[in-house]
């Protein structure tokens, strides 16, 4: 048996990060594991992206024997060099997470990308920027059912409005600005409800922000809910349509994977999203109408389907539901999790 470690993205492995992936498929194929520590010896390490890559790099220049499996799942390395690339290896490194003074840590994110075994990523877009700097990168994304307790199976209109939701980190929630004009122009015939944290955290407490305040420009009835695990799916499941507005100039959410439309998707609910690449891929393959690039677009499916009776809104979601039977199975994301540690191990 391989001795195999994994550096996580929270110590308690209780982040979505963690738990519907690496954690996930070493539980399923009852791999056991350590946490990893640089001083420590491994036939096989996975990484993800909240190590101290200088430690690791040093460690595989130490053990050139051990496997690296370096996960960078989020788009940083497709943006554009800017004070937000300095301002993370200077946080990191004044946090105690990176033992390293990195000026440049995108730079340092491909030193590690170069130095690894294999690489895991979440897009084809990054992958084929990956491409450039290792030959063994692999595509994978999240597993949800697991953090899924409740779906949505009743699809008829509820009350005089449309109940629209979002759902999603806090970090995140600026995204629904991006439509706030339609959300004011449909404000008679709608409500938004918001599934988040009730503030965005920062490494320094002085820039946290309440998620009210990011949002206070938005005029339409809007209602919150804190995120909990054990709750989200239910309030999920009794909204009308879901929503995943997104910024083209946000490069870093502009060309993230299609997961949090495949997790909206398997609690049941039908979901409206603006036309990034990877929703673009998957609601064509699935041959579903709900991309929005416009706002003329955004007040007109909103509008179709607030104006769909039952069976229209089942016939819509019955798509997603072939597109996850046929692209999204347990047994599809073990596969490709099997075919990551394959490529290292022979």
């Amino acid at each position: 048996a391989y001795k195999v470690g994994y550096f996580p993205n929270t110590p308690d492995l209780q982040r979505p990060g963690d738990r519907r992936r690496f954690v996930f498929y070493a539980r399923e194929k009852n791999i056991s594991f350590q946490v990893a520590s640089p001083t420590t010896h491994y036939d096989i390490v996975y990484l993800t992206m909240g190590c101290d890559i200088a430690a690791w790099l040093n460690y595989k220049k130490q053990n050139p024997g051990t496997k690296i499996i370096f996960e960078i799942i989020d788009s940083y390395v497709l943006e554009k060099p800017g004070l937000f690339n300095l301002a993370r290896g200077v946080v990191r490194w004044l946090t105690k997470k990176e033992s390293k003074l990195f000026l440049d840590y995108k730079k340092a994110m491909l030193s590690m990308v170069k130095h690894a075994d294999a690489v895991v990523c979440s897009s084809d877009t990054q992958r084929q920027f990956l491409l450039k700097y290792n030959n063994n990168v692999h595509i994978s994304l999240d597993f949800f059912l697991d953090d899924i307790n409740c779906f949505k199976t009743d699809y008829t209109p509820q009350g005089n409005k449309l109940k629209l939701v979002w759902e999603g980190q806090a970090y995140t929630v600026h995204n629904l600005l991006v439509i706030k004009n339609v959300l004011k122009k449909l404000s008679a015939k709608i409500e938004l409800h918001i599934i988040t944290d009730p503030e965005v955290l920062f490494p320094f407490k002085i820039f946290n922000k309440k998620t009210k305040d990011i949002l206070s420009g938005i005029e339409c009835d809007k209602y919150f809910y804190p995120w909990q695990k054990e709750s989200f799916a239910k309030l999920l499941s009794q909204m009308d349509l879901a929503i995943i507005p997104i910024g083209e100039k946000d490069a870093l959410h502009w060309n993230k994977p299609e997961n949090k439309l495949l997790m909206l998707w398997q609690t049941g609910i039908p979901t409206l999203t603006s036309n990034t690449p990877a929703y673009t891929k998957v609601m064509n393959s699935a041959n579903i109408p709900f991309l929005c690039s416009t706002e003329e677009e955004w007040i007109k499916k909103i509008e179709d389907y607030a104006g769909m009776d039952e069976h229209a809104r089942i016939s819509r979601f019955n798509k997603a539901a072939d597109y996850l039977n046929s692209h999204h199975t347990k047994e599809i994301i073990l596969r490709k999790w099997d075919a990551i540690f394959e490529s290292v191990i022979t």
